[in-house]
């Protein structure tokens, strides 16, 4: 039986849920009240759906009940009638796919109706996106045994799945990313995530995906620049100063056809929000969206920044699972903390605004400076990965050239030995203490040091130079002390 309109459809998939009341529950997994655009269908579906959700078997003896008796609306008829039109229900996953895109088509033909009555761009751009969020297929339930999961998996890995590539060796055998996955690159102020980003796009884009890059920071004639220069091995420098000679123009127009055949689009988004973003890229079919970055993209301005921003988040996460688009966003981080060695490197918990970001990404990246220095390498830490290890990779950076590659040395650089502060010492004179405990007995009565101290000519308590007061008549050397013996600190002038 082919079913080539909407009513038809609909009586169809009524018919069978009335005959064979135990498919109900599958036929619920997959089909919701708006496919039934009829308002006598719909009321109809509904007290099926009611009846299956208290337990009850919905056969049309019980449903006709629900239904009750109405004189605009003779339900026994109504209801033998669907019974006539079905004379089996073995069709019905035939009739449901008709059903679910006959009622697409009807809702998208009163959006039209909308879309022309819009009084406002703003009303246009609400209607464009409600009809690119219809037009993305959301799968019913599915409830999958053991045995179906075995056959699935045989299925499955009888060829080689083929991921996404980065361009980046190391990078492309630790990570699992696929059609709809949201991948987070953060990174510091100046750490070049948007250059990575920018490269990543162009590996895609020259593997034949169409890529669209949405800055809301960066204009696109910067990014062009970067990209020229990335692409043509051409001095960066030059560029910005327009002091490209004619051998790089000519380089260049040998090189059009290759740099013009990939498809990566860039796409000015500052202010534009999520299902502007959403709306825009299933109008243009991509495969995959760069996002740089994050943070700038428009939220709820009613709520905290926290929230505005985890917002944000679970709305790329659903663009990304609802298209099959995949998402790559980027994402600034906090300020970096100072530790004993320089900045610290950066966790998961460095994503600025919102932990919600963690939890929304398949895979986050780290990218920041190994050291403070503009031509540092960069370590590039896979912080998660759901499919796959963590780790860390070491980049050189060519910023003549705007590229990062795969350093030649996978390790982290020998630290550099700290050189002690060396301070100046100042030495200050101790004047005499009562307390001191190393005073000898003998300097409390003011005699003389007994001992090779008094012998060797030092001073004896009292003496020049201690600032004691000598008892009257008594000579510098105390009592007893020869007067005229040299090195007695008396003598006669």
């Amino acid at each position: 039986m082919v079913i080539q309109d909407m009513e038809a459809a609909q009586q169809a998939v009524l018919g069978a849920m009335l005959i064979k009341p135990s498919i109900v529950g599958e036929i619920l997994a997959e089909v919701r009240d708006e496919d039934f655009v009829s308002p006598t269908h719909r009321m109809t579906f509904q007290v099926i759906r009611t009846l299956f959700s208290e337990g009850k078997k919905p056969d049309p003896i019980v449903v006709l009940h629900r239904l009750g008796a109405s004189d605009q609306q003779p339900w026994r008829e109504y209801i033998i009638d669907l019974m006539d039109r079905t004379p089996t229900a073995a069709n019905v996953w035939e009739y449901v796919p008709i059903l679910k895109e006959q009622a697409k088509l009807y809702h998208l033909r009163l959006l039209g109706e909308r879309l022309a009555q819009a009084g406002s761009l703003d009303d246009a751009a609400k209607c464009m996106a409600d009809g690119n969020a219809m037009m993305v297929d959301k799968p019913g339930l599915r409830y999958v045994t053991m045995e179906q999961a075995l056959l699935d998996f045989y299925d499955r890995h009888k060829t080689r799945k083929e991921y996404l590539t980065w361009g980046l060796d190391k990078l492309n055998d630790r990570l699992f990313v696929d059609r709809g996955d949201m991948v987070v690159l953060g990174g510091y102020a100046s750490a070049g995530k948007t250059l990575l980003a920018i490269q990543f796009a162009w590996h895609w884009a020259k593997l034949g995906r169409k890529v669209g890059f949405y800055s809301l920071e960066t204009g696109a004639g910067k990014l062009e620049d970067r990209l020229i220069a990335h692409n043509m091995r051409l001095d960066f420098g030059k560029i910005k100063r327009s002091e490209l000679i004619e051998d790089d123009y000519k380089a260049l127009a040998m090189a059009s056809k290759r740099l013009i055949q990939p498809t990566l689009e860039w796409v000015p988004a500052s202010g534009m929000t999520v299902d502007e973003i959403r709306s825009s890229a299933l109008s243009r079919g991509y495969d995959a969206i760069f996002i740089d970055y994050l943070q700038l993209i428009q939220g709820d301005k009613r709520r905290s920044r926290a929230e505005e921003v985890a917002g944000i988040s679970i709305g790329l996460h659903q663009l990304s699972q609802s298209t099959g688009i995949t998402v790559v966003a980027l994402s600034q981080l906090s300020r970096p903390e100072k530790g004993g060695d320089g900045v610290k490197a950066p966790t998961l918990a460095s994503l600025r605004e919102s932990g919600q970001i963690e939890q929304d990404a398949d895979v986050a990246m780290l990218l920041y400076k190994e050291e403070d220095t503009p031509h540092s390498r960069r370590i590039l830490h896979i912080a998660k990965n759901k499919e796959g290890e963590t780790g860390k990779i070491y980049l050189a950076f060519d910023g003549a050239h705007q590229r990062l590659y795969e350093s030649v040395v996978d390790a982290p650089a020998p630290r550099k030995r700290r050189e002690p502060e060396y301070k100046q010492v100042q030495f200050t004179e101790i004047m005499e203490d009562p307390d001191d405990p190393f005073r000898e007995k003998g300097d409390q009565h003011g005699q003389s040091q007994s001992g090779p101290a008094a012998a060797a000519g030092d001073p004896a308590p009292g003496g020049p130079g201690t600032g004691q007061q000598l008892p009257s008549g008594s000579p510098a050397g105390g009592p007893g002390a020869d007067s005229g013996s040299p090195g007695s600190g008396g003598g006669s002038a």
